[in-house]
């Protein structure tokens, strides 16, 4: 028998596509990440967060959706994605690693009253600046940035003692860079029809145990029946349909590890009525059967 791999759910929040976790702690809101898709067609699940983050790709080249934008980041590139934005990724044919952080804006505060704050800081955090979102190292500034970026990433990497106080400092040097050369519109980077969506995934994820249709979704964000289709597809690199039975696949796979419960009340309890499609769609999605699953994470 062919040895298939077990895919893991390596999506930031299992729980929810709108992460909820908490990145580093109260005192120091920055987190730091490494992920390895050794997958030719390895997905990074569709979400959003309301900190800011800093992705940099290790190796690999991968076509990432940032709202409304599709962005084919190479190795040796970064990209800058705002609070609040849906993102997703896919790799081109070929496995994939990046590093990030993920920091919530507060960090970047300064005294309220002095002029860093009010200058930049909170016209940074008001959105009324269109930041570059790939930086790709063609031009001068932006192999400067990438090598900031890289020192900031070392240092979240290592922790040493002060290690803090230079990421602030580094962090600091970044958005320097980014403001100089910060667009004057702002509209390519919001689409309040990408935010829409966000409420269509929530209805997905609060009601993924019982049948959900297609015309139920495009009401709640005022589309038709087709154009929700495609452009969920568009945003998200999945259909609904798909994105909804990988979230309940996602939900099978934690219960499977966590709970002694029979398969098909799992199936039947995540909104599968039919245990065959289940365990072929199980399969489909993360590499083997549902009981071949449990026994290797159990």
């Amino acid at each position: 028998m062919k040895n298939v791999p077990v895919r893991k759910v390596i999506s930031l929040n299992t729980e929810r596509l709108k992460e909820n976790r908490c990145h580093g702690d109260i005192l120091f809101p920055l987190g730091f990440y490494t992920m390895d898709y050794k997958e030719p067609a390895s997905f990074l699940d569709c979400h959003w967060h309301d900190e800011m983050e800093f992705l940099y790709m290790e190796y690999g080249e991968a076509l990432l959706q940032i709202g409304d934008r599709k962005v084919k980041v190479k190795s040796g590139q970064a990209i800058f994605i705002h609070g609040g934005e849906m993102h997703s990724g896919r790799s081109l044919q070929e496995p994939w690693g990046f590093s990030a952080i993920v920091f919530h804006p507060a960090l970047l505060n300064s005294n309220p009253y002095d002029q860093i704050q009010v200058g930049y800081i909170n016209p940074l955090l008001k959105s009324q600046h269109a930041l570059p979102t790939h930086i790709r190292g063609d031009e001068a500034w932006e192999k400067e940035l990438l090598h900031q970026l890289k020192k900031t990433f070392e240092l979240a990497g290592k922790k040493e003692y002060t290690y803090e106080m230079l990421i602030k400092s580094q962090l600091y040097v970044v958005f320097s860079i980014l403001l100089q050369h910060a667009e004057p519109d702002k509209e390519h980077r919001y689409s309040g029809r990408a935010n829409q969506l966000k409420a269509a995934i929530q209805h997905m994820q609060m009601n993924y145990h019982r049948p959900i249709h297609i015309r139920e979704l495009s009401a709640i964000v005022n589309m038709s029946a087709g154009h929700f289709c495609r452009y969920f597809k568009k945003i998200v690199m999945k259909t609904p349909i798909d994105y909804l039975n990988d979230y309940r696949i996602m939900k099978a796979s934690y219960q499977l590890q966590n709970t002694d419960r029979k398969i098909i009340d799992i199936a039947l309890e995540v909104g599968f009525n039919n245990l065959s499609y289940f365990i072929n769609r199980f399969k489909k999605t993360m590499g083997v059967t549902p009981a071949r699953y449990r026994k290797l994470e159990k």
